[in-house]
């Protein structure tokens, strides 16, 4: 497989392009699904932000998180790559932009990316002594209004530093390398949810003439026929499911949204199987940002019926819950398989920040009006004067279909493996206890 800009180059009109491709520091995190205390999970979280720019203006991004656990004997790797969000500007011009073709090619390169270097490149973690810089003698603090200002005079008296958290390093979390290179023992687990709106990354994009809005049914099978030439392109070892469901309609119906008569996809989910039908959902279903299943988890935290929901009585609330019951079409779209690894070479020009610089472009891209010229333009002369690598390349196609669609949130053909012939995966298997958190409450 060739680098980003060599594969987007194949599928870009003629013309100038330029791609920033930006990933934050990957963190370890608590598993996005909940597990038993005595039975711990280590996980990482990272997130990608891909745009794409014509003649300095952005016309694509894909924001994508992933999250791996580990279990403590390090048997198996579940990777989770969520599709957060996905857009165009509108600002194509006359540019004959295929978006589906763009976004397959995006979303194999994150689901060959070598799992081993996000560790490589995994922060190390801390702990904070907010007590070690405290020394002097002091009387027992009766409140932190009261330890605030014996560091306030202590500093005032030349102490500049005094009452400083001390940072302690901890050791980082190293995955054994055999387990990392052994393909059949890594998991991918690929998931979106599709729903409708006029812009997602770029503000008042919906302004723009060029701009093509679908409508939920229209984005949903947008998104199933991209998702399966992406899987189509032999991204997996072995397919293990594919699944989507819409809330709210019978079987029948979600059938007719098939990519093909002779598909492989089935109706439902890939967090469900016959193995934990009785299982408390919370066990299984994962908390996403921005998300119908992770909001819905979290108010049966506060109805304090979160260890009584079994995952059937989860779906059937969670198709009843107003968001669904207004008429729109909003799908569930999940693909799992044994994954394959990508070369390393094909990685470089990848932009590594931490998370506060990482937000800030993420923000600078976010924070304009894409429906002002004057705002727009703003974004790439930033951009080049906070010296931000982008990767440049001109496109090679001679014609391709247009397809301008705003999407929201691929060549041997992989058949699905039939599921009983691979270990079921382990940390589907497991069972948590400890709710407390899983939810912070907010105070009243």
């Amino acid at each position: 497989m060739a680098n980003l800009t060599e594969q987007l180059s194949e599928v870009l009109p003629r013309g100038k392009y330029s791609v920033l491709n930006l990933q934050c520091v990957p963190k370890e995190s608590k598993s996005i699904v909940h597990h038993h205390k005595n039975d711990p999970v280590q996980s990482c979280k990272v997130v990608h932000l891909i745009v794409l720019f014509s003649d300095d203006r952005p016309v694509l991004a894909l924001e994508v998180f992933v999250y791996l656990d580990i279990p403590k004997n390090q048997n198996q790797v579940l990777r989770t790559i969520y599709i957060s969000k996905a857009d165009t500007s509108g600002l194509v011009g006359g540019l004959k932009l295929n978006v589906g073709r763009v976004i397959q090619i995006l979303l194999r390169w994150i689901l060959l990316y070598p799992i081993g270097k996000y560790y490589q490149d995994l922060e190390t973690p801390v702990s904070i002594n907010h007590e070690a810089n405290v020394t002097e003698k002091h009387k027992p603090f009766v409140s932190e209004t009261d330890r605030a200002l014996h560091i306030l005079i202590e500093r005032a008296r030349g102490n500049s530093v005094y009452g400083m958290p001390e940072v302690i390093p901890r050791d980082r979390f190293s995955p054994s390398i055999n387990l990392l290179m052994d393909s059949p023992r890594n998991l991918t687990r690929l998931v979106l949810f599709t729903r409708s709106e006029p812009q997602y990354l770029f503000p008042n994009s919906s302004k723009n003439r060029n701009k093509h809005i679908l409508s939920d049914s229209g984005l949903l099978k947008w998104w199933l026929k991209n998702v399966e030439e992406t899987v189509k392109g032999g991204i997996f070892h072995h397919l293990l499911q594919k699944k989507v469901n819409i809330l709210n309609a019978d079987k029948y119906e979600v059938i007719r949204y098939f990519p093909s008569r002779d598909s492989d996809w089935q109706v439902g989910d890939v967090y469900s199987n016959e193995v934990n039908t009785n299982d408390s959902a919370v066990y299984h279903i994962p908390l996403l940002p921005d998300d119908p299943k992770g909001r819905f988890l979290e108010h049966l935290v506060l109805e304090n019926r979160i260890k009584r929901v079994k995952m059937k009585q989860f779906w059937t609330e969670l198709s009843i819950r107003q968001e669904f019951r207004l008429g729109i079409t909003v799908g569930l779209i999940g693909v799992e398989g044994v994954s394959k690894r990508g070369n390393d070479d094909d990685y470089r020009g990848l932009l590594i920040l931490k998370k506060s610089q990482f937000n800030r472009i993420k923000e600078l891209i976010i924070g304009v009006d894409y429906s002002d010229a004057v705002d727009y333009k703003h974004v790439i002369e930033e951009l080049k004067q906070k010296a931000i690598e982008m990767g440049e390349f001109e496109g090679r196609a001679t014609s391709t279909t247009n397809d301008t669609t705003a999407a929201n949130v691929q060549t041997t053909n992989a058949r699905i493996t039939n599921a009983n012939t691979l270990p079921v995966h382990s940390l589907s298997a497991r069972k948590a206890h400890n709710l407390n958190t899983l939810v912070r409450k907010k105070k009243s």
